[in-house]
């Protein structure tokens, strides 16, 4: 069994170089600040800087569209495969030990898979004026109950016993200025972390083509939302926060018998979040029944449906009731989980999504 901590090195970070970035293949530079003026961009990892007619743009010095402004917020979303639950422990870079600093969430029951939680106030969770580094555990949460993040992380460490209840691992490094923006961040926490009993012959569909139970992919993927919206209709975007999932087309497919099946993004690949400006050509009354909604995933290539992801499930799995899903108003698909159409019944969560609202 491994129950050591380990410092992972994947990582998709939206504006931000890591030198242990990797399967990066698109521009994901949505956290750096809007530009005043630029060239529109569509599809997977757009930035700032392309104008629309949502009610609440504004206009840049150089005439082009910018984000609405607003309070820097943060939004954490579990797409950690390969179990149920996890907590963090928010580190101050290069020298917080975790000596006094809680766990988060509060609760020793975590956030669950495809949750999504905003840490409010920002400042009880995130070191302020420092580099970040996150450390995500999971495993018997119970086990951390009452421990501060110094302690949980010696216990996933093993101390030279084989029976560790948690494993853990330390993603990349976010550097103080992201959360100086005033920007409606997401985190999501991607990958597998191994543990007792994840490993099997179609293990690399669940946790991506890196894994083996010695070498986990948990890694992160940090995007910013845009908090642009039109007055009677829905803005939408989708993350990709799959670490096992190619390159894809998401489309959406409403819940009426006369409506066809509309794309939302297009070569949407990892790390990305897409398209920008938000796509805004449903209203709900063009969703007909909410529940009959379904996201499905295509190949880019081939164009054949390779996944198919109900919105009964999404809401079941989601903070966001059905009623406040509402015209003039924002949301984000986050994928998360394991590549479309991987095998049932291994250690890991089939692709699915989180939804939360782009503006929290």
């Amino acid at each position: 069994m491994l129950h050591r901590v380990r410092s992972s090195g994947w990582a998709c970070l939206g504006g931000i170089s890591l030198a242990v970035a990797a399967a990066c293949t698109q521009d994901h530079g949505v956290l750096g600040r809007d530009p005043s003026s630029g060239a529109a961009t569509s599809g997977a990892g757009g930035g700032p800087g392309a104008t629309t007619s949502g009610a609440t743009t504004t206009t840049g010095a150089g005439g082009g569209a910018v984000e609405p402004p607003g309070p820097t917020r943060l939004t954490v979303v579990n797409g950690i495969s390969d179990h149920d639950a996890v907590r963090f422990c928010f580190l101050a870079y290069p020298d917080g030990t975790g000596a006094g600093v809680d766990p988060w969430p509060g609760a020793a029951a975590g956030l669950a898979f495809a949750r999504a939680q905003e840490v409010e106030p920002l400042g009880a969770a995130i070191p302020e004026g420092t580099s970040l580094r996150a450390h995500v555990i999971a495993g018997d949460l119970r086990a951390t109950e009452g421990l501060d993040c110094a302690e949980i992380l010696a216990l996933a460490g093993g101390t030279g016993s084989p029976a560790a209840p948690i494993v853990a691992a330390g993603l990349p490094v976010l550097p103080a200025p992201v959360f100086a923006e005033e920007k409606s961040l997401l985190l999501v926490a991607t990958g597998c972390l191994g543990g007792e009993g994840h490993t099997h012959e179609s293990e690399k569909e669940g946790c991506g083509d890196a894994y083996t139970i010695d070498t986990p992919t948990a890694g992160l993927v940090a995007v910013a939302m845009s908090r642009r919206t039109t007055f009677g209709k829905l803005s939408l975007q989708v993350a990709h926060a799959s670490a096992a999932t190619p390159v894809v087309h998401v489309d959406l497919t409403p819940g009426r018998d006369d409506a066809t099946g509309v794309t939302l993004a297009q070569d949407l690949s990892y790390g990305a979040i897409a398209p920008f400006p938000p796509s805004t050509g449903l209203s709900v009354s063009d969703l007909g029944a909410l529940d009959e909604v379904a996201i499905e995933t295509r190949d880019p290539i081939e164009g054949t449906v390779t996944s198919s992801v109900p919105m009964r499930e999404i809401l079941a799995s989601s903070d966001v009731p059905a009623a406040d899903i509402g015209d003039g108003q924002g949301f984000v698909l986050v994928a998360v989980g394991a590549a479309p159409g991987a095998k049932q019944g291994g250690f890991w969560h089939p692709l699915t999504y989180s939804l939360l609202r782009a503006n929290p």
